[in-house]
């Protein structure tokens, strides 16, 4: 079983591992792909839910290793289901993505197929039209025409090249969740996300069809700040019922 840090070398450079180790006795481990210039913390609101749900799996939480390409971010979430395969045989395998990350790991259990269960929290449905709503115009225009955007934030500096909005060209989010069909779905938004709008998670879900289960919480923004212990308890609660079951 998993319990401590482990690090492993994926194709874009080392991935180190934090583990929360499962207080349960399910051979079953939580995947978590953090968002957009993110961070496997989250503000220290990941670990939390990690903590939250360990009752049912063991949670692994990761940093993608600078790359802002999905497609590349996808590659880097493949790694690391199959190290942890590789650590804990058998295992049964759920994906909890935030924000881009949720995009990535829609793409990944559509194309892995043995995913046990999906957790898309703050998710967008269409990529470009995200990144179109919180960009300025000019600066999307810029981007989509072909120049390079730098910014810094709090990571430090970025360099949006343009292929990352081209990239999203070749998914279609609504289509991949239909293809990883019937894989059980959490969604998981609060109503004012100032950056996916609630609409979007409103979307999954009815791509989704009957194996979604949606929760959209009022008011609260894009990163869950009013709502993450709230939103942790039902996820974990969720995670647990999946594995009694038995429907993953």
């Amino acid at each position: 079983m998993l319990k401590d840090t482990f690090k492993f070398q994926g194709s874009l450079g080392e991935i180190e591992c934090v583990v929360e180790p499962n207080r349960s006795e399910n051979n079953a481990v939580l995947v978590m792909a953090h968002g957009f210039r993110g961070s496997r913390d989250s503000g220290g609101r990941a670990a939390g839910v990690a903590q939250q749900a360990a009752a049912h799996a063991a949670v692994v939480r990761f940093n993608f290793t600078g790359t802002q390409i999905i497609s590349r971010q996808v590659e880097e979430l493949h790694a690391v289901l199959a190290e942890v395969r590789r650590r804990q045989p058998g295992c049964k395998l759920f994906l909890l993505g935030r924000s881009l990350g949720g995009a990535a790991s829609i793409i990944t259990a559509a194309q892995d197929g043995a995913i046990a269960g999906l957790i898309l929290w703050a998710t967008p449905n269409n990529l470009r039209f995200t990144f179109r709503y919180v960009m300025t115009e000019d600066e999307y225009r810029r981007l989509d025409r072909g120049e390079t955007l730098h910014f810094n934030d709090e990571r430090g500096e970025c360099a949006l090249t343009p292929d990352f909005l081209t990239d999203f060209d070749q998914y279609d989010l609504p289509a991949l969740l239909q293809k990883a069909q019937p894989l059980p779905v959490l969604v998981l938004h609060c109503s004012a996300d100032e950056v996916v709008l609630a609409e979007q998670a409103q979307r999954n879900a009815a791509a989704i069809g009957e194996a979604a289960e949606l929760h959209i919480f009022e008011g609260g923004d894009h990163s869950f700040t009013q709502y993450s212990e709230q939103a942790g308890a039902l996820l974990s609660d969720w995670l647990g019922k999946r594995l009694k079951c038995g429907a993953c």
